[in-house]
């Protein structure tokens, strides 16, 4: 693609690869230019699978988008994003937040109540175990959530860490998280991020944050996932995208940006569908409307026509990969290598 005004990333296909694929379509992403790549945690560890990108890679950002805070101590998140930074670098942004209601929290038995001003202390604590290991400054935490503070006896040291500070990007949708994010992220990720819910909701919303708390808003990073699918089968490449749209919007947390676009009746038609058919319905009943809001999908070409609605909006694009249930493993690889082919820098 010619230059762009935004960073453009791309998401690997977690739920559906073996684990010896992902340095393969790292190191793609990485030679075709990619501003970044993306993890996220279901079942498998996105640290581990970001030390595995860092080996085959050399320059891409390698960003977890997102791990979860219900299932790490602050000093198990502080290490974890050390080691990536370690073995990549420095190229890593620690995505985050407490995890999805009805899904981490159960796997994990934990509590993810009151999620602003716990995740306000959980990065507080985070940077806490950084600023600790960088200047051997003293751990003093104890707090609503979370208490922690170095053992009294340490013949073991400290660790040195490639920069004193990683990037923290904070997952983020409705009103209160964005603001709290303009107050103490490095940055913002959001999902089904539309031009309009941007610049009437996100943007807002991070700027008040940020002013509260005495910061400039332009130096917190707004990333989104933008659903995407590619193939020179357009038919193809709509159908696997109508599908992880049906999925997405499905999800209670979704409310905020499908209410402000006003699409409620077609994702309440995707909830009936898919609680009475199951997955396979998806197909048939995300609507075209839901489709083209909420996704990039098509030809190459028609690809990289949509993208221009966000280059320049958001500042860092990151193309997100098809891969729930009922696509295929083969067909999300076709869909990330194909996406890697289509805005190859």
């Amino acid at each position: 693609m010619s230059q762009l005004n935004s960073r453009v990333g791309v998401s690997l296909p977690m739920l559906n690869q073996p684990y010896d694929r992902y340095p393969e379509l790292a190191a793609l992403a990485d030679d075709a230019g990619f501003d970044s790549l993306w993890d996220y945690e279901f079942f498998r560890n996105p640290f581990i699978t970001h030390a595995l990108n860092a080996k085959a890679t050399s320059r891409i950002q390698l960003a977890t988008g997102i791990a979860t805070a219900s299932s790490r101590t602050p000093f198990e998140m502080a290490n974890a994003a050390a080691d990536i930074d370690e073995i990549s670098g420095g190229r890593t942004i620690l995505g985050m937040s407490t995890g999805g209601a009805g899904w981490t929290d159960v796997y994990n038995g934990a509590d993810i109540s009151h999620p602003l001003p716990r995740m306000r202390e959980y990065i507080d604590a985070v940077r806490k175990v950084w600023r600790h290991f960088e200047t051997g400054e003293p751990i003093e935490h104890d707090g609503r959530f979370l208490s922690l503070a170095q053992p009294p006896f340490n013949p073991w040291g400290g660790r040195t860490l490639v920069r004193p500070r990683i990037p923290i990007y904070l997952g983020s949708l409705k009103p209160a998280m964005l603001q709290m994010a303009g107050e103490v992220a490095d940055g913002v990720l959001g999902y089904l991020n539309t031009p309009r819910f941007v610049t009437e909701h996100v943007r807002p919303n991070i700027a008040a944050g940020a002013l509260k708390a005495g910061r400039n808003p332009a130096d917190i990073d707004i990333a989104s996932l933008i659903l995407c699918s590619v193939s020179e089968d357009r038919e193809q490449a709509r159908r696997i995208a109508r599908i992880n749209v049906g999925n997405y919007v499905a999800f209670p947390v979704s409310s905020t940006v499908i209410e402000f676009m006003g699409l409620q009746d077609d994702r309440d038609a995707v909830v009936h569908a898919l609680f009475t058919e199951g997955p396979a319905a998806l197909e048939m009943a995300t609507s075209d409307a839901l489709l083209d809001t909420f996704a990039i999908s098509g030809t190459p070409d028609e690809a990289r026509e949509q993208f221009a609605r966000f280059d320049g909006l958001l500042e860092h694009v990151v193309l997100h990969t098809p891969y729930v249930p009922p696509i295929t493993g083969a067909e999300s690889d076709a869909a990330f290598r194909n996406m890697v082919a289509a805005f190859a820098r």
